[in-house]
């Protein structure tokens, strides 16, 4: 693709990004239809007492994990601080926080700023 103009290039873009939205939307009904399933061959299997089936086509088995659900963040805050239990927390940085601490000039500890160029686009 040689795009040399500029309303080439936008129209181009413009063009990619809807696509990119349908793809999106169609992608968004596959995942319901398909968590749909999923609902109805886990009550099919708890139904029956068994947590495998199979066929021709596909093998599935179900599983039961335990995942947390924070409903106090200033009490988990709390417990990881006296505890040191950092394992816990997912390891991301927040960059909104980054951003304001950098802009008050203060330096973090063990982080380098990145700089990311991101291209904002509105349809007309």
């Amino acid at each position: 693709m040689k795009l040399e103009n500029m309303d080439d290039l936008l129209s181009e873009l413009h063009r990619v990004r809807l696509e990119i939205r349908e793809l999106s939307e169609q992608e968004s009904a596959l995942k319901k239809i398909k968590n749909e399933l999923e609902a109805k061959i886990v009550s099919n299997l708890e139904d029956q007492g068994i947590d495998q089936v199979a066929n021709n086509k596909a093998t599935v088995s179900i599983k039961k994990e335990i995942v947390p659900t924070v409903e106090d963040w200033d009490a988990l805050q709390t417990y990881i601080a006296e505890t040191g239990m950092f394992e816990l927390m997912q390891k991301r940085a927040s960059a909104t926080a980054y951003r304001e601490l950098q802009q008050m000039g203060q330096d973090v500890p063990g982080v380098r700023a990145t700089e990311l160029t991101r291209v904002n686009f509105r349809s007309k």
